[in-house]
């Protein structure tokens, strides 16, 4: 959330691409950053990352996508969540 509050805030452009949803759940987050908002959150030390996950994020919604059902990833989920062998 605070991401898409700073992306708003900072790039015209990236507001322009949200969906009426989003533009929705942004002004019930709290709308745009303010100046001193903006300032503070790029006072995290993973603020660019956070940045960076949110734009990752976006880039995964597309509308009508086909993907595969969860059962054709579940051999991929569970061979990741076995504990490692020393």
């Amino acid at each position: 959330m605070p991401a898409k509050r700073y992306l708003c805030a900072t790039n015209p452009r990236y507001f322009e691409k949200l969906s009426a949803a989003s533009v929705h759940t942004l002004g019930l987050q709290g709308g745009p950053m303010s100046a001193d908002e903006a300032r503070r959150f790029e006072s995290h030390p993973q603020y660019r990352e956070a940045i960076r996950v949110r734009l990752w994020d976006d880039r995964g919604k597309v509308a009508g996508l086909a993907t595969q059902p969860l059962a054709h990833y579940r051999p991929l989920i569970d061979s990741l969540a076995r504990p490692a062998h020393s």
